[in-house]
């Protein structure tokens, strides 16, 4: 059975019905098939929104914005959801090696374009914190205009060719600090005088698990060795706040990256996938419409 779709704005039971289908999918599967971004944008104007309902049951929502999308839903729905979404070019995410999109985009005739790793460590045996840069002191990011707004600047320049974070915009990260995850104190900034230089982003997702939620230094200041002391910064404050282990995300290509990690003990634990439409796909033969 075909599920009906809406392109409203999802309501605030829709809303909840949505992270509940998401939270047991990842039980299910392993890893959530929603990214924090497009669960902090479950009620935003300006991204696509797609729910299906079966019986007046969601059983998948999609979103999508600009060109991406991400979905949360049962295999049977996938295929509508996709159709409702779908534009020229998009991209679209599964989320971990036993992602149940996966085999349904292939039999769509999408193929992988993009890899996601996930690479993990555990927390015991860390090194003692690298030499920070004649001049650089290391504090918590605090909330307000000032912090707010050298960080976009720092974030949109360390991120220049990466789609989605070097695209930053205010509202997105006021919508993250209103998550319930957030904590300023988790979020360390490096800086040498009044110049934002780096920062790691650290996030608890629960008493044990910890994450490299995003780690940048300001292009002037590659090669201070300020990467690597951040990296670390953040790993004994996770620690701290008593994580055994941490995750990061880098992407597949980002092999300086890659190696930064790799050298600091962590090793792969999952990959997501971004798939786009193969030429003569079954869903090239769709009307495409934006």
């Amino acid at each position: 059975m075909v599920p009906d779709v809406s392109t409203e704005i999802p309501d605030a039971a829709t809303r909840a019905a949505i992270v509940a289908l998401a939270a047991r999918i990842e039980s299910e599967d392993g890893a959530p098939p929603l990214s924090d971004d497009a669960l902090t944008q479950l009620s935003a104007p300006d991204v696509a929104h797609a729910v299906a309902l079966d019986d007046g049951h969601v059983v998948g929502y999609a979103q999508r914005r600009e060109n991406a999308a991400e979905l949360a839903a049962e295999p049977d729905a996938v295929a509508a959801l996709l159709d409702v979404v779908w534009q020229s070019g998009l991209l679209v995410w599964s989320h971990g090696r036993r992602s149940r999109l996966a085999p349904v985009f292939a039999e769509r005739g999408l193929a992988p374009v993009r890899e996601l790793f996930q690479l993990r460590r555990d927390l015991s045996a860390l090194p003692p914190d690298p030499p920070l840069p004649e001049g650089v002191v290391v504090r918590a990011f605090r909330p307000g205009v000032q912090d707010e707004l050298a960080w976009l600047e720092v974030n949109a320049a360390a991120f220049a060719e990466h789609a989605e974070q070097g695209r930053r915009t205010l509202a997105e990260l006021h919508a993250l600090m209103a998550e319930p995850w957030f904590d300023p104190g988790d979020f360390l900034l490096a800086e040498r005088g009044h110049e934002l230089l780096g920062y790691h982003w650290t996030k608890v997702h629960s008493a044990e698990l910890g994450e490299v939620y995003v780690l940048g230094i300001k292009p002037s200041a590659q090669g201070l060795g300020l990467g690597k002391a951040l990296l670390v910064r953040g790993l004994v404050h996770l620690a701290g706040r008593g994580c055994t282990e941490v995750l990061l995300y880098v992407d597949g290509d980002n092999t300086s990256a890659r190696r930064l990690y790799e050298r600091s003990g962590f090793r792969e634990y999952d990959r997501d996938v971004q798939w786009q439409r193969a030429p003569g796909s079954p869903v090239e033969r769709k009307d495409d419409v934006s």
